[in-house]
């Protein structure tokens, strides 16, 4: 069950209710008049809440689970015979999302602008808005309707905000269009000119960055990110994207729909990603490169040419993933014979 101090549910919730929202079958039509006081992992949960089995490397924890509900598929539901009543989805992940949703829906918004934010006379904000303490909004910037502006985040001259946006604490925009729907975390840095210098006789002469940061509509970028402006073109992160926390998009990049980054990725100026791209954590991608459509570089890879769409790379330099599996064993395999005597 979740810290009500710091999460506040909306429960209890008759599973009847919960099963339409999933559109799920239970696997005993009869508990549907239960009432569900929570959600709750596999090995935590008490009488009364709802889990998720959806791996079976978790199969002992099902087993001896006290939920009163568990959301599983039908191939993992005979893994073990349990005293839970079982809901089954096509796609357990995602419908135990949506439940914890229904359990704690998104904080309403107190509408309103705190007394020391400093809005522009020229700056347009939309109906229920919700703008804290110490936000700056410059000369004119359009705020969509619904939004949410955290403390001392700072809206830079001209940006746009669609609608239902949230902006966390402490987050900098600038030289920005954004869509509706977009969640920034704290600490992100949006905008700023790119890391671009030429050499010049008395040392780096720094590039001037005319282009801005496009974020379409259902983008979620996590805490201390740092994505550049373009150099003359415009550095654009596609529709549905997702990006972890300490991630740092450089100038021109540009991100298909749906793409999803991991934590201290890197990816530098210029290079385009397709559609459903899938980055790993600490992943670095060379600048000027294309990443394919449904592509996926594995975590800590150093990307140094194209990849292919729909294939999967990894390692430094990143090769298919297969070729670096090989090279794993025969690095392994080389070492055990130099251990054992042999060379």
């Amino acid at each position: 069950m979740a810290d009500e101090r710091f999460f506040r549910s909306c429960g209890p919730l008759r599973l009847n209710e919960i099963v339409s929202h999933v559109a799920g079958e239970l696997s005993n039509a009869q508990a549907g008049e239960m009432m569900v006081h929570g959600v709750a992992s596999l090995q935590t949960a008490k009488s009364g809440e709802l889990s998720l089995f959806s791996d079976a490397s978790y199969k002992n924890a099902f087993a001896e689970t006290r939920a009163s509900v568990v959301v599983t598929s039908r191939e993992l539901s005979g893994l073990a015979e349990i005293h839970a009543a079982l809901l089954i989805v096509g796609m357990p992940r995602v419908a135990y999302a949506q439940i914890c949703n229904l359990f704690y829906p998104p904080d309403s918004l107190h509408t309103g602008t705190h007394c020391t934010a400093q809005v522009d006379t020229t700056a347009i904000l939309g109906e229920e808005c919700q703008i804290d303490a110490g936000v700056v909004i410059g000369p004119e910037a359009r705020i969509g309707a619904r939004c949410h502006l955290s403390s001392n985040v700072v809206i830079g001259t001209g940006v746009v905000l669609g609608d239902d946006c949230d902006i966390g604490p402490n987050s900098a925009i600038t030289h920005a269009l954004i869509g509706s729907r977009v969640r920034i975390a704290s600490n992100v840095s949006l905008g700023s000119s790119g890391f671009g210098f030429t050499p010049g006789p008395q040392g780096p002469v720094r590039m001037p960055h005319f282009g801005r940061v496009i974020i379409q509509d259902d983008v979620e970028i996590g805490a201390n990110c740092a994505i550049d402006r373009g150099a003359e073109g415009d550095t654009v992160l596609g529709a549905g994207s997702v990006l972890d926390n300490l991630i740092q998009i450089a100038h021109n990049v540009r991100l298909g729909r749906c793409c999803v980054i991991a934590g201290q990725a890197g990816i530098a100026g210029s290079t385009i990603l397709g559609d459903y791209v899938m980055i790993g954590g600490q992943a670095a991608i060379n600048d000027h490169l294309t990443i394919g459509t449904g592509a996926r570089v594995a975590g800590k890879s150093g990307v140094m040419r194209d990849v292919a769409a729909g294939e999967t790379v990894a390692g430094y330099p990143a090769v298919p993933v297969r070729q670096w599996h090989r090279q794993t064993i025969s690095l392994m395999r080389a070492a055990a014979r130099r251990t054992n005597g042999h060379v």
